[in-house]
């Protein structure tokens, strides 16, 4: 491994108190890799190239994968994971910066402008002092940064105890196969209570969640190289025309061309 290249670590970078206000440095693994529930004091931008990553924050289920990029605002507790080999970089933001940027997580297409520039901050910003070239394009780089377009799309989770079990089950399992009136009895609920109170605490319809949560599923078993038919069963679906149909809807691409995707590291064209 490259003596400056950084995999995942529940450590944070220690910075002293004249050091710039923002540090950074390339994420380079090639296997698959996991981090328990942490925080750090400062913002965290992860940007990924190549590979798929999964970041779980309080309450939501984030996945970041080839040209996009995940907002971690200071003070959130989260743990990562990786899904075999995985390429890209890690950029932390001082407190005071941070103000400028949203106080929740938020994945976002990354740009050429902004993918360049952070590849150039990963290798440049880590020094003490910086010259004046690195001041003016991380200046240039946090101009852009917050303006850039925002995804909506993520896993939440329900906070009723009750729903959290069903959730918890079916993240397990996301195959199985039981209707909404089984779920509603290992909530303890009536089928109209249920499907009520998990909409209002997810913001999403049961079936919809469930449905997003197979297809971010199988997203994470294609980057881990999985045969498409595999992954097809994995989550549930019996046909493979009605899994690619699906993918392909949540996705833009086909379940063959996520997955070559995730390797490349190169934009496709939805198939």
């Amino acid at each position: 491994m490259n003596a400056k290249s950084r995999c995942f670590s529940s450590e944070d970078l220690v910075l002293p108190s004249s050091a710039p206000w923002l540090l950074g440095s390339p994420i380079r693994q090639t296997n698959r890799r996991t981090t328990k529930p942490h925080i750090h004091e400062k913002g965290q931008i992860f940007a990924v190239e190549s590979g798929v990553m999964a970041v779980i924050t309080h309450g939501a289920y984030w996945l970041i994968g080839p040209g996009q990029l995940l907002w971690l605002p200071p003070g959130c507790v989260h743990e990562a994971r990786s899904h075999g080999a995985i390429r890209g970089w890690s950029l932390y933001v001082m407190g005071k910066r941070c103000s400028y940027v949203a106080d929740k997580p938020f994945v976002a297409d990354s740009t050429r402008l902004l993918i360049a520039q952070v590849e150039r901050l990963s290798q440049n910003a880590q020094q003490t002092a910086w010259q004046e070239s690195v001041t003016r394009l991380a200046e240039s780089f946090w101009d852009e940064f917050p303006s850039i377009p925002r995804h909506s799309i993520f896993l939440p989770f329900p906070e009723d105890a009750r729903l959290k079990r069903v959730a918890e089950a079916l993240s397990a399992t996301p195959a199985d196969p039981r209707g909404q009136q089984e779920w509603a009895d290992m909530a303890g609920m009536s089928l109209r209570s249920f499907v009520r109170h998990f909409t209002i605490d997810t913001g999403m319809q049961f079936s919809v969640w469930r449905q997003r949560l197979r297809i971010l599923n199988a997203q994470e078993r294609l980057a881990r190289g999985e045969r498409v038919t595999s992954v097809a069963a994995a989550v549930g679906y019996e046909s493979l025309g009605a899994f690619a149909t699906a993918f392909r809807k949540a996705t833009g691409h086909s379940p063959s061309a996520y997955a070559r995707h995730c390797c490349a590291g190169q934009p496709t064209e939805p198939t």
